[in-house]
């Protein structure tokens, strides 16, 4: 796991002090509605996961419109003007070119 290579602490330390784990779902914890490594921009930029790479194109976009509308509140790079269907067929597209890339 990068982090925990970037970190340079055990795996076990790393999972109880940063991680949380939803239905086999591993994630950042939050502090303050923010990835716990989230200073003015990411602390553990060369050693976050995949997925935190991927931010702001986040799986459950496609799940929920009102998530697409959240993080569109959180990131000014995501175009306004793409109606959430048409986003959801070019982040699909996005999302098969990808697979077989590591997710961690």
């Amino acid at each position: 796991m990068r982090l925990v290579a970037y970190l340079r602490l055990p795996q076990e330390e790393v999972f109880r002090r940063y991680l949380r784990v939803t239905d086999n779902v591993v994630q950042m914890k939050v502090v303050d509605g923010h990835c716990i490594f989230y200073r003015e921009g990411c602390t553990v930029h060369s050693g976050k996961p995949w997925r935190c790479g991927q931010w702001p194109l986040h799986p459950s976009i496609l799940a929920d419109e009102g998530n697409l509308t959240a993080i569109r509140a959180s990131c000014p790079g995501l175009n306004r003007e793409v109606e959430y269907q048409e986003f959801c067929a070019i982040l699909t597209a996005y999302f098969a070119k990808q697979k077989g890339k590591p997710n961690c």
